[in-house]
């Protein structure tokens, strides 16, 4: 006596339903996120804000080449500043910096050993990416204008260059916020080579 197994639906009915289910999830997602108070998304509110931050930066310095590419750099390191007022329009800003890369001491072979500082002041663009209610992503690129002074050199220099950020935001309520940043710029000497200048930081962002 032949025993009968219950047959699988069929491939068409399998994927409606798999439709079907996928569909009312993301409905019951929708549905939660609506029912949310839409005060709790900072990330999209716009309006202007200051921003504090403190960290620590790494400058890479007289890099020397073998076989067509850098492969051997100097590095200093030394402590780092930024202050900021911009105005985001929702997942979009600007933003005007006045960044200090800091004075890091530099191991160039001469006694004592000379010092390197690059400070900038800049005008960004600030692309948001939200993550969630109370959370972003931040991307910057703008350009600035770079003071680059050295011990061993005759005189500071500045040059006009574009730099670039990224950062996470996370918002503590309606006005503060928490942010953890990197950023990058480039500057150059009158009589000493390219230094290419990186920090990170973390600070305080205040909207109004």
């Amino acid at each position: 006596m032949s025993q009968h197994l219950p047959q699988r639906p069929p491939a068409g009915l399998r994927q409606a339903l798999l439709c079907g289910a996928v569909s009312l999830a993301m409905a019951l997602s929708a549905g939660a996120a609506a029912a949310q108070d839409p005060s709790t998304w900072y990330s999209e509110r716009p309006g202007p804000y200051l921003l504090f931050a403190a960290g620590g930066s790494q400058y890479e310095l007289d890099c020397r080449s073998d076989y067509y590419y850098y492969d051997d750099c100097d590095y200093g390191r030394a402590g780092a500043g930024k202050v900021g007022l911009g105005y985001r329009f929702g997942r979009i800003g600007v933003e005007g910096t006045w960044t200090d890369y800091g004075r890091a001491r530099i191991d160039n072979g001469r006694t004592p050993r000379d010092s390197l500082r690059m400070q900038a002041l800049g005008v960004n663009i600030v692309f948001s990416i939200p993550f969630g209610p109370a959370s972003e992503g931040l991307l910057r690129a703008g350009v600035a204008d770079v003071r680059h002074s050295r011990s061993d050199d005759i005189a500071a220099q500045h040059i006009f260059t574009a730099g670039v950020g990224l950062a996470f935001l996370l918002h503590l309520g309606p006005r503060a916020a928490l942010e953890v940043g990197w950023d990058a710029i480039t500057g150059e000497g009158r009589n000493t080579g390219t230094t290419v200048g990186s920090m990170v930081t973390a600070g305080l962002r205040w909207s109004f």
